[in-house]
């Protein structure tokens, strides 16, 4: 009996992880704003949205999922709706954060009166849409300022390595006519020679 209920509760949270995953790259809703909870092959589907486009899209989602049997509708949209700036901010902040992997790359939130400003230096184009859009999608954002410039990433150092291959040192010299060397294929070495 144990053995079943743990593979029955096995098979929820991958329902509920497939969800979740179509949710989160589905740009109408936000991740944030709904709740999955999955009992068997029913899905209730809870939250809190500013439109009835949000909750229109996010029952689409979870009802073109394969698996879902049935739809418990429980996601409210109120005529006042609300979230403070402080939320957004920590909403969009861990989003954020979570996007940004590679080093030299940043992307800074802020929130005023439900408006996003977003701002920083990224290298991939990507990365900036993926962040804009995760404002633009989430409940309560009145609007997007998108001051983030794309870079291109920095370029290396070329690169010494001694005799026995062992270990890279980065080039420090000046000397002109070995980085010429490299530049035409030829790998330095620290002793000087070309190989």
């Amino acid at each position: 009996m144990t053995h079943t209920l743990l593979h029955k509760n096995q098979i929820d949270n991958e329902l509920a992880n497939k969800i979740r995953d179509r949710l989160k790259w589905d740009k109408r809703v936000s991740q944030a704003d709904i709740e999955i909870i999955v009992k068997g092959c029913n899905v209730i589907v809870v939250g809190y949205v500013d439109t009835a486009f949000r909750k229109n899209a996010a029952l689409e989602v979870v009802s073109d999922t394969e698996g879902v049997w049935s739809i418990e509708d429980r996601i409210v949209v109120p005529a006042d709706y609300f979230r403070s700036d402080e939320e957004i901010f920590n909403i969009l902040h861990d989003q954020v954060s979570e996007m940004l992997k590679i080093g030299g790359e940043h992307i800074e939130v802020g929130v005023l009166d439900s408006v996003v400003i977003l701002r920083g230096e990224v290298f991939r184009p990507r990365l900036k849409a993926m962040a804009v859009a995760s404002a633009w999608e989430l409940s309560g954002v009145k609007d997007v300022l998108n001051l983030i410039e794309i870079k291109d990433p920095p370029h290396r150092v070329p690169l010494f390595v001694n005799s026995n291959f062992e270990e890279f040192i980065p080039a420090i010299r000046n000397d002109s006519d070995d980085l010429e060397d490299f530049d035409q294929g030829g790998l330095l070495m620290t002793d000087g020679s070309k190989n």
